[in-house]
This record gives C-alpha cells, structure tokens and sequence, in this order.
C-alpha cells in the first residue's frame, strides 16, 4: 500500500474529512488531497505530525508488507511488543477513543461486572 492510500486509510478509520485533516496538519485540502492521491509525498515534518496523530510510526507509511494485526500500533506506545494484539482487539480500542466519557465510563463499568462474574464462579469453587 503506498503512502497516500495509508493516509486516506486512517484519516477514514478516525473519521475525519480530508479538511480536518488538513486543519490539524496546518495543510491546504488542495495539498491533503494531493497527499492521499500520490501527486506530492509529505515533507518529514508532516509525516511526523501524521504519525503522533494516527498514534503510528513514521516507518508505518514506507512499509511494503502490512504486519495485520499490529499495522496501527506505535512502538512508544503502552504496547507490550512480547504480547499481540488481534484486529477486533485493536478495532476495540478505536472504536472506544471515539465515545464520550461518559460513555467510557458504562463500558468499563460492563467490563468490571463481567470480569467479577467469571472470576467468582473460580473463587467459590476453591472455598
């Protein structure tokens, strides 16, 4: 996958308009455009600020092969690189960065209730 097919691609796993992304990028939508088509390749600044934002790394854009489920990871992340995280894992995680915090808070509230219901089957069958 080239560069400009990568950007396209998280700029619409986010979602966000090639303004958007342009605005928080400090680029024309003329100049994003021409990022995801291939007509011009980021400068090194802009790749930087593409990869803080999309939480990649910089070698993430020039990669040949995608390594599925780790391909959106940053390396200086709170990743585990001993430990992999499956694509609904990953897909997981995004689709909760983009609830509210209230939001967040029912999730990890459902989270806790079914982690106590399987680990208190485990302590009364020992007591």
């Amino acid at each position: 996958m080239d560069i400009g097919k990568k950007i396209k691609t998280l700029r619409l796993s986010n979602p966000l308009t090639q303004n958007e992304l342009a605005d928080i990028l400090g680029v024309s939508k003329s100049t994003m455009s021409n990022y995801e088509r291939n007509i011009s390749t980021p400068a090194p600044d802009i790749l930087l600020k593409l990869a803080a934002y999309f939480e990649v790394t910089v070698d993430y854009f020039f990669q040949e092969k995608q390594n599925n489920s780790m391909d959106l990871i940053k390396e200086s992340s709170a990743y585990h690189s001993d430990k992999i995280v499956t694509k609904d894992e990953w897909n997981t995680i995004i689709y909760y960065r983009r609830l509210s915090d209230e939001q967040k808070d029912y999730i990890k509230g459902h989270m806790i209730q079914l982690y106590q219901k399987k680990i208190t089957p485990d302590i009364t069958e020992k007591g």
